[in-house]
């Protein structure tokens, strides 16, 4: 009654308020008289057509009603309709109020409830509550409260309240609750007893997800409270705990701890002996256990930049993303491939941004105006917080790479376009001032990028500071990132290559050649024998001031008659014995000329690149043939490109030695244009440079799409040409052949396998490896690939081919254990190549994936311990994060499929962090639960699965009850999990006729009659036509538990396996992170032992039999 005035009053008010400047209006006044003698009493009602406050006043025999304003017409009549109470009335002559005469004195008692006002006359001993209002003015007032609390909610709806995480944390002296809080928070922490409560004002709610389940040694009680204002947190200690609370860092520290005993009160005294260590024993701090110890360090990240921050504008993070800075029509583009707030910084060095940085999938995208005469750089940079990318406006550039694109076949023969970016990133399509623009980020410190504009007929590449940027000229092209290149495409192909490069400006002259035709032609002149002989003699009878030109003379005639090792050791002793000598430019060009025409190309490039010879136009030539030598094309092809036309001036014999190497050069730099013109067909070539030079053609019209022409030359040249050259030839046929369609797989690598029979060492050997893996890869003959790779590592480890086959390797072997590539190798198989060959597998986070698959075929294998192994070195050794508690959740996963819950605990503890995915921290719920119902800690495992809800939580939360002996709850808990399957019409599966079977059993040890009747009504007809029909009616006839065989129904559904079906229902909500079924079809009988069990377990449902589970009620 109290709450129903007080809203009537409220609702008065708020009526009232709608027009105040109205007067009231007395609609009717109407007196009653209820109950004779001491009980009886009189009820004036006044009814106005607006809520009017009625005051009342006692004077004498005399009542006085005030309205508190002007009221129109009077009640007169009163005096008729309760003659025992009331004399007579008047009205007061301003309408303000009323004067009734009573009969005696009263007790006056008055109730408003909207716009009826009721005055109850009372008599003098009235004793208890006065009158209440009639039924139907209350159930008025009540619909009149509601409708006025809804139009309030409408018009101020309840705000919605954000969670604050709570986060637990167990060291050896203390449980500490950390509740993390906004900057905006505002809270309070007071003591209500033995308890401290932590209000938090505002749309709040506390998440108390992370602590449950777990352990909390001190606390008696957790609980969370809300109201309209705040959300409260109220810890309760237990006996001989005490609560301590601080703010730390943005959150509320509260610790729960021992309670100090209190001090004995003795003297200070140095007690000796045995009273000394017993005087208090938790003084001594005690060596942590190792579980608390802290986890081991993270291995050490790369190393950060050595430069420091500078003027520029930088960008921090917590670890270096990749970057990509290009320019484009005096803009430039700065992008950064990170899931990190990007804020801009001040504007610095005439940088200003366009705009505040917009997202565009992965990436942050900033543009800057081009300061006029300024160069926009990227640099890594560290800073007093950590790492940053630092962009600045200067004069200069600091050190970079370039990228160069190369024109390369793809396996389809279709052209296309590939450029070698270290650590690239992803690839996204941006739309800038209506282009579309794609971008590939580097994670490279070192700046990389493309220095200048690159024109094809499909695409343009931009210049680039770092990373690539890729203008497209047509809507179908195709921008890839690779293990370390980026390649371009289309479907059908490219329809042009860049135009042929010029040659760039050529080093200054350096006075005559060093290989001058006139010496070098009339050394070949005459009977060669004689003249080498006479210069001999004349080097030997020369005195010492003529010796060394005598030798130098000696040295060059053996050169130009191809004995290279002899003009070789001319030339050293020359040098060793005339210092002079030594430092001339002709003794050292002809050096490195031998060196190289001998195979010794490291050394060449270290005696062509002494300071003297750095800007000398003739030792650039020879450096470059010496890089061309050592298999590094794009330095040989930058040496070329500037000095080439000095090889016009040299004998005919060297200048076609070079010309071949320039040509290769240019095919080998993807640069089939000026490939073609260096290699165009002349008289009276040397039977090797014709052969050299043929070959360059048959690869120009492979790379330029000529495919029959190229195998027709290939095959010419496997018949006819030099050793060498034939070799290589018959390679490149074949795999050509192969990737064109016109060989057969089989037939591919039958002959590369004679190939590799009849051909060893050199580069042609290394092709015959690298091309027979890669057919191996494609036939999926994995060992055999892996096995070729070992071999090319042990032979060439350093050798370009090599290199690039390993990582090849590498891919496909990581593509074994991380997608369906791997499918059909059997357990056995695919664990056995990984520790056969585990130098192949990946580093880094790629590698720790491969390791968690390799360990989910140990599962399949039954190989619980070895899979736990690997999944507990990953965890202390390997990963950090959330990443290490996704791992720790497949080790408990393992360690409860191997019976171990207890450890399964551990795994889960030892890697508990706050702020955990929510899919992440449900499944390791999932999992804590289960442990504690396997170690029968039963209220902290329904605790843990509180408030979820799913099938894999009613199956488990089923699971938990069974294991507990709480029999009515197990049941009804199987019973749920059945659902309307009864109404479905379809015979029951196995793991629903279980679950039948466990309900009925759980009812009938519960003596639980209503709950087995509903059961048999239910399931009786599906259950009648089912393998387990008569266990089904004996559970459900009279009195089942003194049945002869109720205690083998009762032992076998006891013993069947409840942690697979639970698991099952786990894998189904988590395929990724779940592991597989234990000794799956890869284990050894693994289906033979399935189907020995499924019927001896038929009379419990069909469940598989086995040991039975932990927490398990015996029979």
């Amino acid at each position: 009654m109290r709450l129903l005035t007080t809203a009537s009053l409220a609702l008065l008010a708020l009526l009232a308020a709608i027009d105040p400047v109205l007067a009231a209006r007395l609609i009717g006044a109407k007196g009653s008289e209820s109950g004779n003698g001491a009980g009886g009493y009189g009820r004036i009602v006044f009814t106005f057509d607006k809520p009017v406050a009625i005051k009342t006043k006692l004077a004498g025999g005399v009542l006085l009603v005030g309205y508190g304003e002007r009221i129109a017409a009077g009640p007169e009549h009163l005096a008729d309709d309760m003659p025992a109470f009331v004399a007579s009335v008047r009205r007061d002559p301003d309408g303000t109020g009323l004067r009734l005469a009573l009969q005696r004195p009263y007790q006056v008692n008055v109730q408003t409830a909207g716009e009826r006002v009721f005055v109850d006359l009372l008599p003098e001993g009235w004793s208890g509550l006065p009158p209440p209002l009639p039924p139907e003015v209350i159930a008025e007032l009540a619909r009149r409260a509601r409708a006025a609390e809804e139009a309030l909610r409408a018009r101020i709806p309840e705000p919605v309240r954000r969670p604050l995480s709570l986060e637990l944390a167990r060291l050896p002296t203390l449980t500490r609750l950390s509740l993390r809080l906004p900057a905006e928070a505002v809270s309070t922490v007071t003591a209500e007893g033995p308890a401290t409560r932590v209000r938090v004002v505002g749309a709040w709610t506390i998440d108390t997800g992370e602590t449950r389940g777990r352990p909390r040694p001190g606390i008696a009680k957790l609980a969370t409270e809300i109201d309209a204002s705040s959300a409260s947190l109220l810890v309760t200690p237990e006996d001989g705990f005490t609560i301590g609370t601080e703010r730390e860092d943005g959150a509320i520290i509260v610790d729960v701890v021992r309670r100090k005993p209190p001090e004995p009160a003795t003297a200070a005294v140095d007690v000796p002996g045995p009273a000394a260590a017993t005087a208090s024993p938790p003084i001594p701090v005690p060596v942590p256990p190792r579980q608390a110890a802290p986890a081991a360090p993270p291995r050490p990240p790369e190393a950060p930049p050595k430069r420091r921050a500078g003027g520029g504008l930088v960008f921090p993070f917590q670890t270096l993303p990749p970057a990509v800075l290009f320019e484009r029509g005096g803009v430039a583009t700065l992008a950064f491939e990170t899931a990190e707030p990007v804020t801009l910084p001040p504007a610095s060095q005439g940088l200003a941004p366009m705009g505040p940085p917009a997202r565009s999938g992965p990436l942050t995208v900033m543009r800057f105006p081009v300061p006029p005469g300024r160069l926009v750089d990227l640099s890594a940079v560290t800073t007093a917080s950590g790492v940053a990318w630092e962009l600045s406006a200067g004069e200069t550039l600091s050190p970079s790479d370039t990228i160069d694109p190369v024109r390369k076949p793809d396996p389809s023969g279709r052209m296309a376009v590939t450029l070698a970016l270290p650590h690239p990133g992803s690839a996204t399509w941006l739309t800038l001032d209506n282009e579309r623009i794609a971008v590939v980020t580097s994670a490279a410190q070192r700046p990389v990028g493309n220095p200048k504009s690159r024109r094809f007929v499909d695409f343009e590449i931009l210049p680039s500071r770092h990373g690539l940027a890729v203008l497209a000229g047509a809507d179908d092209l195709a921008v890839r990132p690779e293990l370390e290149s980026v390649s371009i495409g289309r479907e059908g192909g490219l329809a042009a290559s860049m135009a042929a490069r010029k040659p760039e400006a050529v080093l200054a002259d350096a006075g005559a050649l060093a290989i001058a035709k006139e010496p070098w032609e009339r050394a070949r002149m005459g009977n060669v024998r004689e003249t080498l002989r006479g210069l001999f003699d004349a080097a030997v009878a020369a005195t010492p001031s003529e010796r060394g030109p005598a030798r130098l003379a000696l040295a060059r005639a053996d050169l130009a008659n191809g004995l290279d090792y002899e003009g070789l050791t001319v030339l050293e002793i020359a040098a060793a014995d005339d210092p002079l000598l030594a430092s001339q430019r002709e003794t050292a060009i002809l050096r490195g000329m031998a060196l190289v025409r001998i195979g010794r190309n490291a050394e060449a490039l270290k005696a062509l690149s002494v300071p003297p010879l750095a800007d000398d136009r003739e030792a650039a030539l020879w450096r470059a043939m010496a890089a061309a030598g050592a298999g590094d094309w794009k330095a040989a092809e930058a040496g070329f490109l500037k000095v080439l036309p000095l090889a016009s001036g040299y004998p005919t014999d060297v200048a076609q030695l070079i010309r071949a190497s320039a040509a290769e050069s240019a095919i080998e730099n993807g640069d089939a244009e000026t490939a073609a013109a260096r290699a165009e067909a002349e008289r009276h070539l040397a039977p090797w440079i014709r052969d050299r030079l043929a070959l360059v053609r048959a690869r120009v019209a492979e790379a330029t799409g000529q495919t029959e022409a190229a195998l027709d030359a290939y095959a010419r040249l496997e018949d006819s040409a030099v050793r060498p050259v034939s070799g290589e030839a018959a390679l490149r046929g074949a795999l050509l052949a192969r990737a064109s369609g016109k060989l057969a797989l089989d037939a591919a690598t039958e002959r590369l396998e004679r190939l590799a029979l009849t051909w060893h060492g050199g580069p042609v050997e290394d092709g015959i490896t690298a091309g027979l893996a890669r057919l191996y890869l494609d036939a999926g003959r994995w060992r055999d690939a892996f096995t070729v790779v070992r071999r090319a590592n042990a032979s060439a480890p350093n050798a370009p081919t090599t290199e690039a086959l390993t990582r090849e390797a590498q891919m496909a072997f990581e593509n074994l254990y991380l997608t369906d590539k791997g499918d059909k190798l059997s357990g056995i198989e695919a664990v056995a190549l990984f520790f056969d060959f585990r130098e192949l597998s990946p580093i880094g986070r790629r590698g720790d994936a491969v390791v968690r698959r390799l360990a989910d075929r140990l599962v399949g294998l039954d190989l619980l311990d070895s899979a736990a192994d690997l999944l507990k070195y990953q965890i202390d050794n390997r990963l950090t994060g959330p990443a290490r508690s996704a791992v720790a959740t497949r080790l408990a996963t393992v360690r409860l499929m191997d019976d171990k819950p207890m450890e399964a605990l551990k795994a889960l503890d030892a890697t508990e962090l706050p702020e955990l995915p929510g899919e992440l921290r449900r499944a390791r719920g999932l999992i804590r639960a289960r442990a504690l119902s396997d170690l029968t800690r039963t209220d902290l495992a329904l605790e843990t699965i509180d408030g979820e809800s799913g099938p894999d939580i009613d199956r488990l939360r089923a699971d938990i009850y069974w294991g507990a002996r709480r029999w009515r709850e197990a049941g009804e808990a199987h019973e749920a999990l059945l659902g309307d399957s009864w109404q479905s019409g379809q015979p029951l599966d196995d793991q629903a006729r279980a679950d039948v079977i466990r309900a009925a059993i759980a009812y009938d040890l519960a003596h639980e009659a209503i709950g087995l009747e509903r059961l048999k009504a239910k399931f009786s007809e599906a259950m009648a036509a089912s393998p387990d029909a008569r266990t089904f009616a004996l559970l459900t006839g009279m009195d089942p538990t003194r049945a002869p065989g109720f205690r083998d129904i009762a032992a076998r559904a006891t013993k069947a396996q409840t942690l697979s079906a639970f698991l099952a229902e786990y894998r189904k909500r988590y395929p990724d992170a779940a592991t597989p079924a234990r000794g799956g079809p890869d284990a050894p009988g693994a289906s033979g032992e399935a189907s020995q069990e499924a019927p001896q377990a038929g009379g419990a449902g069909g469940q598989q039999s086995s040991a039975g589970s932990p927490g398990a009620p015996p029979g």
